[in-house]
C-alpha cells in the first residue's frame, strides 16, 4: 500500500511542469541569497571591499551590492540545484531497475 502511494507521488513529481521544477530551485535560492546579502552587507561596505581587493577598479556601492547578491545567488542556486539532482537520482535508478526486469 505504501509503495503504491509512493509510486503515485513519484509519478506526480515527474509530471510537474518545467516552470514549477525550476521555480522550486530558483525561488528558495533567491530567498537565501537575499538574506545572505543583507547579513553580509550589514557588516561589509562594498566600497571598502572593492578598494581592498581591486584598487585599480572603480566600483560604486550599487554595483558592489548587485555583484555580491548575484554571487550569493549563484552559490545558493548551485546548492539547490544539486539537492534537486540528488533527490531525482533515486527515482531514475528505480525506473532503470524496473526496466531491466529486477524486482524491488
Amino acid at each position: 500500500m505504501i509503495s503504491v502511494r509512493r509510486r503515485e507521488l513519484d509519478e506526480a513529481a515527474i509530471q510537474r511542469p518545467l516552470a514549477a521544477r525550476v521555480g522550486a530551485v530558483a525561488w528558495p535560492s533567491f530567498f537565501a541569497a537575499s538574506i545572505a546579502s543583507v547579513v553580509f552587507f550589514a557588516l561589509v561596505d562594498p566600497l571598502e571591499l572593492a578598494q581592498n581587493t581591486w584598487p585599480h577598479v572603480q566600483v560604486s556601492r550599487e554595483v558592489g551590492y548587485s555583484v555580491g547578491f548575484f554571487m550569493f545567488w549563484a552559490c545558493t542556486l548551485s546548492s539547490s540545484a544539486f539537492t534537486a539532482l540528488l533527490l531525482a537520482a533515486p527515482r531514475q535508478l528505480r525506473d532503470d531497475s524496473n526496466d531491466s526486469g529486477e524486482t524491488q
